[in-house]
């Protein structure tokens, strides 16, 4: 089964048509017609576009092979000065319109059937590139190369990946930001940023900066010794000194202005707070919850400054119905706890209000996929 670090979500193999799969491969497709219609990209050119999808587990492609050539985590480059950075604020509203809101993802009540087998991959969406943040739900392997308890490099965990290998995937297979990347046409798997494999070629296709175990709070990553949302920005920093290099400063900054941005956190510092305050402070929760939006704001803007303009961020699930808080919680294998769901139905409601107040801005447009409802229904 796919045991997801921080929503233990069930296994997905192409064996099991079932309803749930259905629901999931379809929020695939949504997500990757929404990133074509937001514009995240030029077309992907010929050369560049992946072979068709796999129907076994086999090995990457040679780019994901190849020896290593862009600096690890081991060697980072010197911090940027704050004089010569080439951050940019973005201009301001023109106009007075009320911005569309952040556009809700969910899957339809009755699905169509799944595409046949061997079909080719999605090459007309226009992304080429996805850049992910985030917690273990999106950590293809960073944390591998931390001095951390919080690793996935052992089986079972890649049991179904290419190769049948564990990468420090919090699965056992392919992320859901792995399956987006292909269907969008980018590539089979977005590599980690400390992955020692990693090429300066693949960077223009994405990567991954997501830590698992992280959240937007910067204590719940400390904690453990991952690595917290500000240094992924900071990460997102280097990453786009790296693409200058390799494209140069205004094919990078144009590559980072179409890109897609997918971040994917919140249920570790909301779950780890709710546990350590013995479930009794509503009031701190609240609180809580707006210090946690005020950092999801924060760093939206330094994003934005790094170029970011098309943003998809992950809702958080029913953290009450998750194996882990079930057992922590005590309410048994056969029930959910209640009071965590809502508290994750109220921190989506406030995500939402920001990402709408977000699209105010000149040329940024944000996206929500709701996976409280697919894993609710999933669950029940």
């Amino acid at each position: 089964m796919h045991r997801s670090l921080a929503l233990c979500l069930p296994r997905i193999s192409p064996a099991h048509t079932t309803q749930a799969m259905r629901g999931f491969q379809l929020l695939l497709i949504i997500v990757a017609l929404l990133a074509g219609e937001l514009h995240c990209a030029r077309a992907a050119s010929a050369a560049d576009a992946p072979e068709a999808a796999p129907q076994s587990p086999e090995a990457p492609t040679a780019d994901e092979q190849t020896p290593p050539q862009a600096p690890g985590p081991t060697s980072p480059p010197p911090p940027p000065r704050r004089r010569g950075s080439p951050h940019r604020r973005p201009p301001a509203p023109t106009d007075q319109q009320d911005p569309a809101p952040p556009r809700l993802v969910v899957p339809p009540q009755e699905p169509p059937a799944p595409a046949p087998p061997g079909m080719t991959i999605n090459r007309t969406t226009g992304c080429t590139t996805l850049l992910v943040l985030g917690d273990s739900t999106v950590d293809p392997g960073n944390n591998n190369h931390l001095p951390t308890t919080a690793r996935a490099n052992f089986l079972p965990y890649g049991l179904n990946f290419y190769g049948r290998r564990p990468t420090g995937r919090f699965t056992n297979g392919r992320l859901a930001t792995d399956m987006l990347a292909e269907k969008l046409g980018i590539s089979r798997i977005i590599p980690g940023f400390f992955d020692p494999n990693l090429r300066l070629a693949q960077l223009r296709r994405g990567v991954s900066f997501a830590s698992g175990g992280s959240g937007y709070d910067d204590s719940t990553a400390n904690r453990i010794n991952v690595v917290s949302f500000s240094e992924q920005v900071h990460n997102l920093f280097r990453y786009k000194l790296l693409i200058r290099t390799l494209l140069g400063p205004r094919r990078a900054e144009r590559l980072v202005n179409r890109a897609a941005f997918v971040i994917s956190t919140g249920t570790n510092d909301l779950l780890s707070v709710y546990l350590a305050s013995n479930r009794s402070n509503a009031i701190s929760m609240e609180l809580y919850e707006n210090h946690l939006t005020a950092h999801v704001a924060n760093y939206t803007q330094a994003m934005i400054m790094l170029g970011g303009r098309r943003f998809i961020f992950v809702g958080l699930p029913p953290m009450g119905c998750l194996p882990i808080a079930r057992t922590l919680v005590g309410t048994g294998s056969d029930r959910c706890d209640e009071t965590l769901n809502q508290l994750a139905n109220s921190f989506n409601s406030k995500l939402i209000q920001l990402l709408n107040f977000i699209n105010f801005q000149h040329q940024i447009r944000t996206s929500y996929i709701d996976t409280y409802t697919t894993i609710h229904d999933a669950t029940a």
